[in-house]
This record gives structure tokens, sequence and C-alpha cells, in this order.
């Protein structure tokens, strides 16, 4: 029988986030993830299996909270006003150390595309997933007649993840709130949705 894990699961893969989040992949050891979840070799190694495995747990938890924040957004305003919501809730509105820290899939992709490739595409498929949501919401807006139809949804949401990565890339060089504003404002104007501030 097996024994009971000794930790808080939920709470060891908070602390991984952060950590994976601050210092990227490579950065971090795995005697430094061992010390900020608070468990030992052993456990780490029963509930995670190992520094990759739990990577890719991280991104995935990461990916997944992201889809929840543009789906509620979605019921809550529409489709429209989900994409600026959306940017307001991950960029705007959360406070400057977070920002700097970009975002978890953005800095996978950007540190591991040309270094593993399978760790590279699987932040880029998750990538892809947010691209997707994008998309949908931008084909519900222009059939509910909330935006004009300058881009296909595919093309418009192609638009919209490269804005995304390069606010999360500008973050991380530590520009100012109002300029990621003032930038994201502009590309979403183009795009015919609502400003995000």
């Amino acid at each position: 029988m097996a024994r009971p894990l000794e930790f808080d699961r939920d709470a060891a893969r908070e602390a991984a986030l952060k950590l994976f989040w601050c210092q990227g992949y490579a950065a971090t050891s795995l005697q430094q993830l061992l010390d900020a979840m608070a468990i030992g070799r052993s456990s780490f190694y029963a509930a995670f299996g190992d520094k990759r495995e739990l990577f890719i747990e991280i991104v995935a938890l990461f990916r997944d909270r992201t889809i929840a924040i543009l789906e509620q957004a979605r019921e809550e305003l529409g489709p429209s006003a989900a994409i600026p919501e959306f940017f307001r809730h991950t960029v705007l509105g959360v406070p400057a150390r977070r920002v700097r820290r970009g975002c978890l899939m953005v800095n996978a992709l950007l540190e591991l595309a040309d270094v593993d490739d399978e760790l590279g595409r699987f932040a880029s498929d998750s990538l892809d997933q947010i691209e997707h949501r994008f998309a949908h919401y931008l084909e519900e807006a222009q059939q509910a007649g909330e935006m004009q139809e300058r881009l296909s949804p595919g093309e418009a949401a192609r638009q919209l993840m490269l804005i995304n990565q390069g606010l999360r890339v500008a973050s991380r060089q530590g520009h100012s709130r109002p300029k990621l504003a003032a930038a994201l404002n502009t590309s979403l104007r183009l795009l015919g949705l609502p400003a995000a501030a």
C-alpha cells in the first residue's frame, strides 16, 4: 500500500511555479526546488517524477489558469471585451514585481525553443491554446456585430498573440506600465477592440 503524501502538493506546486517563473528552467536547481517546496528528495521524486516532469506540470498549470482568466472574462463581459480584460488582469492590473516576471509560457518558449525541443514545443503548444481562445472570441464578436471584420479571427488572434508575447518581453525589460498600456491600446484599436485601460 502506497504511503500518503506528507506535504501539501498544491502548496509545493505554487512554490515551484514561483521559482520557475522567476528564474527559468535551466537556472533552477533541484536543491532550490526542494528548499522552496519544503520537501525531501524522495517525496519529490515520488510526487513529481523529476525536474522536467514537474516543469511540464507547472507550465500546464499556468496555461490552465490563463485560459480560466479568459473564460471568466468572456462569461462576465462578452467576447469583444474579454480580450482587453485579459490584458488588464494579467499585465496592467498586477503588482509591478509580477509584471516583471513576464509570462511563464513565453519565458519557457524563449529559453528552451532551441535548447530542448520537447519543452520548447510544450510551451509553444500551450501558447497556441491561448491563441485559439482569442480566435474563438474574435469570431463570436464579429458574428455578434461587436467589432468590424478587419482581419479574419485567425489573423487577428495571431496578431494578438504577437502583442501578448511582445508585452511580456517588454515587461521583463522593465518598461513602465503607461508605456505598456499605450502600446497595447494602440494594437487593440487597430484590431477594432476596446481599450484595456
